[in-house]
Protein backbone atom coordinates (compact mmCIF):
# COMPACT_ATOMS: atom_id res chain seq x y z
CA UNK A 1 0.00 0.00 0.00
CA UNK A 2 1.36 3.24 -0.65
CA UNK A 3 0.50 5.46 2.07
CA UNK A 4 1.43 9.67 1.13
CA UNK A 5 2.46 10.89 4.58
CA UNK A 6 3.67 14.55 3.59
CA UNK A 7 0.50 15.23 1.94
CA UNK A 8 -2.23 16.21 4.40
CA UNK A 9 -5.28 17.16 2.98
CA UNK A 10 -6.93 13.99 3.23
CA UNK A 11 -7.49 14.49 6.78
CA UNK A 12 -7.88 18.46 6.73
CA UNK A 13 -10.50 17.96 3.87
CA UNK A 14 -12.28 15.39 6.31
CA UNK A 15 -12.11 17.73 9.51
CA UNK A 16 -13.06 20.78 7.51
CA UNK A 17 -15.90 19.11 5.84
CA UNK A 18 -17.73 17.95 8.88
CA UNK A 19 -17.14 20.72 10.87
CA UNK A 20 -18.46 22.83 7.72
CA UNK A 21 -21.65 20.89 7.91
CA UNK A 22 -22.38 20.76 11.47
CA UNK A 23 -21.29 24.48 12.00
CA UNK A 24 -23.31 25.70 8.98
CA UNK A 25 -26.80 23.50 10.47
CA UNK A 26 -25.64 25.51 12.96
CA UNK A 27 -26.03 28.92 11.38
CA UNK A 28 -22.78 29.80 11.17
CA UNK A 29 -21.45 31.34 7.52
CA UNK A 30 -19.49 28.78 5.94
CA UNK A 31 -15.88 31.59 6.01
CA UNK A 32 -16.02 30.95 9.59
CA UNK A 33 -15.58 27.22 10.18
CA UNK A 34 -12.44 26.84 11.66
CA UNK A 35 -9.81 24.29 9.56
CA UNK A 36 -6.90 22.42 10.93
CA UNK A 37 -4.65 21.04 9.32
CA UNK A 38 -2.99 17.61 10.31
CA UNK A 39 0.46 16.97 9.36
CA UNK A 40 1.63 13.47 9.64
CA UNK A 41 4.58 12.92 7.06
CA UNK A 42 6.99 13.16 10.59
CA UNK A 43 5.33 9.60 11.28
CA UNK A 44 5.54 5.95 10.46
CA UNK A 45 2.17 4.51 9.43
CA UNK A 46 3.11 1.50 9.01
CA UNK A 47 3.85 1.31 12.98
CA UNK A 48 0.95 1.26 15.98
CA UNK A 49 3.19 3.84 17.24
CA UNK A 50 3.20 6.48 14.45
CA UNK A 51 -0.33 5.50 13.61
CA UNK A 52 -1.18 6.50 17.58
CA UNK A 53 0.34 9.44 17.10
CA UNK A 54 -1.38 10.55 14.09
CA UNK A 55 -4.70 9.31 15.70
CA UNK A 56 -4.08 11.13 18.56
CA UNK A 57 -3.92 14.45 16.57
CA UNK A 58 -6.53 13.94 14.31
CA UNK A 59 -8.83 13.91 17.60
CA UNK A 60 -6.92 16.86 18.94
CA UNK A 61 -8.13 18.64 15.50
CA UNK A 62 -11.58 17.46 15.22
CA UNK A 63 -11.68 18.41 19.02
CA UNK A 64 -10.51 21.81 17.87
CA UNK A 65 -12.94 22.29 14.97
CA UNK A 66 -15.77 20.90 16.91
CA UNK A 67 -15.09 21.60 20.23
CA UNK A 68 -17.50 23.89 22.64
CA UNK A 69 -16.54 26.18 25.36
CA UNK A 70 -19.67 26.01 27.10
CA UNK A 71 -20.23 23.08 28.33
CA UNK A 72 -23.29 23.66 30.41
CA UNK A 73 -25.44 23.59 26.83
CA UNK A 74 -26.39 20.29 26.84
CA UNK A 75 -27.69 19.96 23.04
CA UNK A 76 -24.86 21.78 21.94
CA UNK A 77 -22.25 19.65 24.06
CA UNK A 78 -24.14 16.35 22.22
CA UNK A 79 -23.81 17.81 18.82
CA UNK A 80 -19.79 18.82 19.56
CA UNK A 81 -19.85 15.39 20.40
CA UNK A 82 -21.04 13.90 17.38
CA UNK A 83 -19.40 16.22 15.32
CA UNK A 84 -16.27 15.11 16.50
CA UNK A 85 -16.52 11.03 16.23
CA UNK A 86 -17.69 11.67 12.53
CA UNK A 87 -14.58 13.77 11.76
CA UNK A 88 -12.11 11.43 13.13
CA UNK A 89 -14.09 8.51 11.64
CA UNK A 90 -13.94 10.37 8.50
CA UNK A 91 -10.44 11.65 8.51
CA UNK A 92 -9.65 7.61 9.96
CA UNK A 93 -11.15 6.74 6.84
CA UNK A 94 -8.98 9.50 4.15
CA UNK A 95 -5.73 8.26 5.38
CA UNK A 96 -6.68 4.35 4.16
CA UNK A 97 -4.00 3.28 6.56
CA UNK A 98 -4.36 -0.62 8.22
CA UNK A 99 -2.38 0.62 10.83
CA UNK A 100 -4.63 3.51 11.70
CA UNK A 101 -7.38 1.88 11.46
CA UNK A 102 -6.46 -0.89 14.21
CA UNK A 103 -5.88 1.85 16.31
CA UNK A 104 -9.28 3.51 15.77
CA UNK A 105 -11.04 0.20 15.95
CA UNK A 106 -9.71 -0.77 19.24
CA UNK A 107 -10.05 2.92 20.95
CA UNK A 108 -13.48 3.16 19.45
CA UNK A 109 -14.18 -0.65 20.68
CA UNK A 110 -18.19 -1.20 18.76
CA UNK A 111 -18.17 1.99 17.30
CA UNK A 112 -15.36 1.39 15.49
CA UNK A 113 -18.13 -0.74 13.03
CA UNK A 114 -19.35 3.21 11.84
CA UNK A 115 -16.00 3.30 9.65
CA UNK A 116 -16.58 0.01 7.63
CA UNK A 117 -19.95 2.56 7.03
CA UNK A 118 -17.95 5.18 6.00
CA UNK A 119 -15.55 3.69 3.32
Amino acid sequence: MNIDTHNPIRIAAAVALFAALAALAAGAQAADVPQVHVKYGDLNLRTTAGATVLYQRIRGAAGLVCGVSDTRDLARLAQAKACAAHTVAEAVAAVNAPALTGVYEVKMGDAGMRLAAIR
